[in-house]
């Protein structure tokens, strides 16, 4: 793999010492937006990445190498604009808690510019493993990746974020295995009456439906995440760059064969591309959920089919719109629970193209689960309205939201009625939130955040209290230890 060529002058020196205490170590990556560096500090000597504000073609470094300044007067909106993105940036990221997503730790501004200090990933990312390669990889290990990626969507969908950008690129790949998504830059916050609030609108074509290159705002949503999704599933499955939306129209085979071949490629996965990219959004999957349960299904219950196999023969699952993403920015209501009675309050290009919808629908299949919607019940946790997947019994089992008549919205997976699961999000009426896992409805561990004063505690519970663990103010700045945890992070 041919190495890219470094502007150093526009690099910050190794040796150098930032935010009194990260030592570079050396450079990592560059982009549109930045620089990115690997750092050890220098009492406690962990590593870290640091990722730097530098604007290309708008920035330069002053005589000294270390400042920042822009190059031309006519350049200086451009550049407050950007900055004040790449601090949302940092903003997001910081409150998304997930092992799955590059976590970021403190933000700080230096030498003209801004910093964000991060995971320091050792791996490649999936462009560079392609790259590498030079094949497709195995469907085994797609499969596997996947998995990692829907759960760092899960999280990121449920904080009301849109990543926008999801490609190869920007998902890591550790020595371990363990996927990380990355690179928030082209993020949107939702408006919780659909769509986003931004104007501005960033996409890479091959990885973008419909909506984002006609940057039609208001019809954003996990969806146009899931669309790049099953994009990079097609980079990765063929080695070949995904198709334009417009391609995709224009292909009248009705498995969509020219425009996605995929030789090789199980009926299973192919069904699973073919309607995450649906050029209409209204057809692809509109949760992770939904995902996850084709995923979960035999090829039997499947249907699986041949590369003869016509797209009406191609079933995904019924859509359930019930199980839609929950809006952090509303205040939901708390105490429910009786939990936690003290608490410390301590780049790409734009590209725009108007096309004509003239997709081929795609046959939908009954859903495999059970569903209700908007049904009146009582949990241990209290009297609520469940809209989500339930078991025989009509009690509350897998996927789903439950909406408690004191206020508490909890969405996640249930058990026989039991909120009990890894990725579980509980939001409390005085605008508290929970996120992490919980057992037989007990906090296990996760993250506990403080709306009034942003701080947050990120561990273990016991008896629904902090028991070993972090604190840190809004910034993500450590604050104290608790329990048996006395290293600073």
């Amino acid at each position: 793999m041919a190495k890219k060529k470094i502007n150093r002058e526009s690099m910050l020196r190794t040796g150098m010492v930032l935010h009194d205490n990260f030592l570079i170590d050396s450079y990592l990556a560059s982009g549109g937006f930045g620089n990115t560096y690997v750092v050890t500090h220098k009492v406690f000597g962990y590593r870290r990445a640091i990722k730097e504000f530098f604007l290309n073609k708008v920035t330069e470094r002053d005589s000294d190498r270390v400042q920042v300044k822009v190059s031309n007067s006519g350049n200086v909106k451009e550049f407050e604009s950007q900055l004040k993105k790449f601090l949302k940036e940092a903003e997001r990221l910081n409150c998304l808690l997930n092992e799955h997503i590059v976590r970021v730790y403190d933000c700080f501004e230096a030498n003209g510019t801004a910093y964000y200090v991060m995971d320091f990933i050792d791996g490649e990312n999936l462009a560079e493993l392609l790259e590498r390669q030079g094949k497709p990889i195995p469907e085994e290990k797609v499969e596997d990746y996947l998995r990692q990626i829907l759960d760092a969507l899960h999280e990121v969908h449920s904080n009301d974020i849109l990543h926008m950008d999801l490609k190869p690129a920007n998902i890591m790949l550790d020595r371990n295995g363990t996927v990380k998504l990355i690179d928030f830059g082209a993020s949107k916050q939702a408006d919780p009456e659909g769509g986003i609030t931004s104007t501005a609108i960033a996409y890479t074509p091959g990885y973008a439906p419909l909506e984002q290159t006609d940057k039609q705002k208001k019809k954003f949503g996990p969806w146009t995440d899931f669309y790049a999704l099953g994009a990079t599933l097609y980079n990765l499955l063929t080695n070949k760059v995904p198709p334009v939306p417009s391609d995709i129209m224009d292909d009248k085979t009705p498995d969509k064969s020219k425009a996605l071949p995929m030789p090789g490629v199980s009926g299973k996965m192919r069904r699973l591309v073919l309607w995450l990219m649906e050029i209409e959004r209204e057809k692809r999957p509109q949760s992770v959920s939904q995902i996850l349960n084709y995923l979960n299904q035999t090829e039997g219950e499947l249907d699986d089919v041949d590369d003869e196999t016509k797209l009406d023969d191609v079933k995904p699952p019924k859509n359930n719109k019930t199980l839609l993403w929950v809006c952090v920015s509303a205040l939901l209501a708390g105490g429910g629970l009786g939990w936690m009675a003290s608490r410390y309050n301590g780049e790409a290009e734009p590209v725009e193209e108007v096309l004509e919808d003239t997709s081929v629908a795609v046959e939908e299949a009954p859903p495999v689960v059970q569903m209700v919607a908007n049904k009146a019940m009582t949990l241990p946790e209290g009297e609520c309205v469940y809209s989500g997947q339930v078991n025989a019994e009509g009690l509350p089992d897998g996927s789903g939201k439950a909406s408690f008549n004191n206020g508490d919205v909890c969405e996640g997976t249930f058990v026989n009625g039991k909120i009990d699961g890894d990725s579980i999000k509980y939001a409390f009426s005085d605008g508290d939130v929970f996120m992490g896992t919980l057992k037989n409805g007990s906090l296990v561990n996760g993250k506990y955040t403080d709306h009034k004063s942003g701080s947050y505690f990120v561990g273990s519970f016991n008896d629904n209290q902090p028991s070993v663990g972090k604190w840190y103010n809004k910034n993500g700045s450590f604050i104290k230890s608790i329990g048996e945890s006395q290293a600073v992070d």
